[in-house]
């Protein structure tokens, strides 16, 4: 068990919290496949469908997302889109 007061500076410290986690402008820049799989991204292709228009293995399409992810610090795919939208990767 743990202590009712314990427990509530936990839940007070995990609403304060951000919601995700700092990132300069642009850390590093995005390759030329990690933009076209942006794009694709962004017309709700999965990664089975990315890994087979482009003739890679869904492994490297999950790889180069987790890449993109990481470099746009972002924690999932919707917001990748709407951060490559704006730092001018896609229109």
């Amino acid at each position: 068990m743990i202590k009712p007061a314990l427990t509530n500076r936990v839940i007070q410290e995990l609403q304060a919290a951000p919601k995700g986690f700092p990132s300069s402008v642009r850390p590093e820049p995005l390759s030329e496949r990690e933009v076209e799989i942006l794009g694709l991204l962004c017309g709700g292709y999965s990664n089975k469908e990315i890994a087979d228009a482009i003739f890679i293995a869904e492994g490297t399409v999950k790889n180069h997302i987790s890449n993109i992810l990481s470099k746009l610090g972002v924690r999932d795919r919707t917001r990748a889109v709407l951060k490559a939208v704006e730092l001018g990767y896609l229109s």
